[in-house]
């Protein structure tokens, strides 16, 4: 429908009306991505569309390789209380929309905890010990703060972080810091470092918690992995093991097959669900 929205601002009537282009492609790629629909749609678009992959023959020779690695990490006893116990007050609550969205933040906020804190600081003093860098992001700038305080005290060195509350000689500061060090850390908000920066010194990056949007996550991930990067770039997803970040990452795997991205990014999509579909999608597995 994106498509469609801006082809019609575009080249109004080009691809028929909103009803018709739903009936014609939407329905029959949403049941099946790889059906002839979708492939009808593309062709009609190839000569409106303008568009350079990195997959390009022509680009690819100029650009290292790409890794995607999950890291799933456990909930430490504490959270997996207060995880439990997010769930029970959404379950005694009258549960309008709105609490959808309060109960899938406060999940998420408890996923990133120790467990996730344990991982990270294994996964950095690897890579500190080969002389690369990584970028950090997280949704949360609160995460981020925390995250920055606790590197700091177990690697006793600054960490520069990169969030929209920066003035704009302070977020220069940050960048050229990391940017001067032989090895280091970056950490980022995934909305203020999701676009407009260059930073090839990096060889890993690291998804501290997840936005969700396959779209927003790549163009986070291609700050180091740009034209500029001739190592393999590592792409580290972290995920609380169990949880509804577990099985969320599932529904992604599916959804970004269809186009890339989600039709509707973020955490949408949940406030669609009856409550007990919610409560079975986020509620914790056994033996986690």
């Amino acid at each position: 429908m994106d498509v469609w929205s801006i082809e019609e601002f575009l080249n109004p009537g080009f691809l028929d009306e909103r009803k018709t282009f739903v009936e014609r492609f939407v329905k029959p790629i949403a049941m099946d991505e790889r059906s002839s629909a979708g492939v009808r749609l593309r062709k009609a678009l190839e000569p409106f569309v303008l568009r350079r992959l990195k997959t390009d023959v022509s680009i690819s020779g100029e650009l290292g390789a790409k890794r995607e690695i999950k890291e799933y990490c456990s909930l430490t006893a504490v959270e997996r209380r207060e995880y439990e116990a997010a769930l029970e007050d959404y379950r005694v609550s009258e549960r309008r929309q709105g609490d959808v969205f309060a109960l899938i933040t406060r999940l998420k906020r408890i996923c990133d905890g120790e467990g996730k804190l344990e991982r990270l600081v294994q996964l950095l003093e690897a890579v500190f010990e080969t002389g690369e860098s990584a970028l950090v992001f997280t949704q949360f700038v609160t995460t981020g703060e925390w995250l920055q305080r606790e590197l700091e005290k177990r690697f006793s060195r600054r960490f520069p972080f990169l969030h929209g509350s920066l003035s704009p000689e302070k977020r220069d500061s940050e960048i050229a810091r990391f940017n001067a060090r032989g090895c280091g850390a970056f950490i980022l908000s995934l909305k203020a470092g999701g676009f407009g920066l260059n930073l090839t010194k990096a060889t890993h990056v690291i998804h501290f918690d997840r936005w969700w949007n396959p779209a927003v996550e790549s163009q986070a991930t291609d700050r180091a992995h740009r034209i500029g990067q001739k190592r393999t770039v590592f792409v580290h997803q972290f995920i609380a093991s169990g949880t509804l970040e577990e099985r969320v990452d599932e529904i992604l795997e599916r959804k970004s097959r269809v186009a890339g991205t989600l039709v509707q990014s973020g955490e949408a999509f949940l406030a669609q669900l009856g409550g007990e579909e919610l409560i079975g999608l986020v509620g914790l597995e056994d033996g986690t």
